[in-house]
């Protein structure tokens, strides 16, 4: 009786030599996948690799988004400026300007200097190559379909 997912390949050209049933491709995993990377993986019983994969894909997109500081509407999102140089001084002269409106306030410590986080478009296109690499994996994974067999 063949395994719910295998389907047998007798051609000698798939590389299976023992004619050993071989994972059927699942393409539900893969159009999953291709929707959020992570839901194919789930869908095949490979919850650990699903959330691994979900979470690098979130993290790839929220380094994206808070790159793309200040967002006020989507043409925000694909505008690849580099900050100014004036706004990037690292030395404590001007304590008293105000931070440029794109920079965020994380912590003031307790002498009263900040700890700023001013977005930078490295990090974005960074972020853009994490979630496409990220991304191309999910679907490749579901693509090849391997479920988890179950031990006896």
């Amino acid at each position: 009786m063949e395994e719910p997912g295998t389907a047998y390949t007798g051609s000698s050209d798939s590389g299976n030599t023992r004619g050993e049933p071989a994972p059927a491709r699942s393409y539900v995993a893969m159009l999953l996948s291709a929707i959020l990377p992570g839901l194919g993986q789930l869908y095949l019983g490979q919850f650990l690799k699903g959330f691994i994969l979900f979470l690098i894909f979130a993290s790839a997109f929220g380094i994206f988004y808070l790159n793309s500081m200040p967002v006020k509407e989507w043409r925000d999102l694909t505008q690849f400026k580099p900050a100014a140089n004036d706004e990037t001084t690292t030395d404590n002269t001007e304590d008293t300007q105000e931070p440029p409106s794109y920079a965020i306030h994380i912590w003031t410590f307790d002498d009263g200097e900040k700890l700023m986080y001013r977005p930078s478009w490295k990090l974005k296109i960074s972020a853009s190559v994490q979630g496409i690499l990220c991304w191309l994996y999910a679907v490749g994974d579901g693509w090849r379909g391997r479920r988890r067999r179950g031990r006896r």
